[in-house]
């Protein structure tokens, strides 16, 4: 009878320990997570395409008779002013009675072709010693006011292009250059259904043709918009449903969906719903935490 005493003391021992065990609760697990706040400022839409620089007028230096190059006194890229000597000719007649010593007549017959106009030396098209004929090119002069770059924009998007409204020209070395929207082509690339405008520099650059530029074209500019950071905004796989992650008091932080607006780099306008300066939202930290997380921020 003692022995089923004791045993029976044990069990209860045992159970109560058990359900002490049992009893005690999990410590508290607090994600590290850094905090930001909005921001009020300007946001800008941007539509940003290639272009490709292009002189639309030049002046075709073509040869007035067949004759031999004799000397050519420009090279490509040099600028020259109307009148100025490109290239001398000497004609085959001339050529021909300057190789017979009895010829008793100082007949040199040699021609000089000028610039028709001021401009930049785009092509020379013959070394001295080339023998050619009548109507071929020599000189290409490109007009240094016709300097544009052409923009093939998608038919859909011509609504956010206007002309005569101003524009950013992006180049590869980081200048950034004003410009404006010149015209627009009545023409439609059939394979692309793109349309060409052509987008003018507000300054005179001295730049090369072919040039591969990005053009920036202003869509739409909100003044005072609430502004947070791209990594402050978490989303859906199918990028639907945004939501942010706000802190409801130092260690608890509840997700609040949102409505966005325009986006400029890193940072997003929020339409929905309306924010105070005083709100702080998770900025690292805040992937994959459920409706309501406990967290312990880290920055000030």
């Amino acid at each position: 009878m003692l022995l089923i005493s004791r045993i029976m003391a044990l069990l209860v021992y045992y159970g109560c320990t058990s359900g002490d065990t049992q009893q005690e609760k999990e410590p508290d697990v607090k994600v590290p997570v850094t905090v930001t706040g909005i921001q009020m400022g300007s946001i800008t839409d941007y539509l940003d395409l290639t272009g490709t620089s292009a002189f639309l007028n030049k002046s075709v230096i073509q040869s007035p008779t067949s004759a031999y190059v004799e000397e050519v006194s420009v090279t490509p890229g040099d600028y020259v002013k109307k009148g100025q000597t490109l290239v001398s000719l000497k004609t085959k007649e001339a050529a021909a009675l300057q190789l017979d010593s009895l010829n008793p007549l100082s007949f040199s017959g040699k021609i000089n072709i000028k610039a028709a106009i001021d401009g930049i030396i785009t092509s020379v098209n013959h070394p001295k010693g080339d023998f050619i004929m009548e109507g071929e090119p020599l000189v290409i002069i490109a007009v240094p006011g016709s300097f544009v770059f052409l923009l093939e924009v998608p038919y859909e998007m011509n609504s956010s292009l206007h002309i005569n409204g101003s524009c950013q020209i992006l180049l590869s070395d980081g200048k950034i250059l004003p410009a404006v929207i010149k015209s627009r082509l009545p023409v439609i690339t059939g394979s692309s259904q793109t349309q060409k405008y052509l987008i003018q520099p507000v300054v005179p650059a001295n730049l090369p043709e072919n040039l591969l530029a990005k053009i920036r074209i202003i869509r739409k500019v909100v003044q005072k918009a609430v502004i947070l950071p791209r990594s402050a905004i978490l989303a859906d796989e199918v990028m639907k449903n945004f939501w942010v992650m706000k802190l409801i008091n130092d260690s608890v932080a509840v997700r609040v969906p949102v409505t966005t607006g325009l986006l400029e780099g890193e940072n997003v306008e929020i339409t929905e719903p309306v924010f105070t300066g005083s709100d702080r939202f998770l900025l690292t930290g805040n992937y994959g935490l459920g409706d309501t997380a406990k967290v312990i921020v880290t920055n000030k």
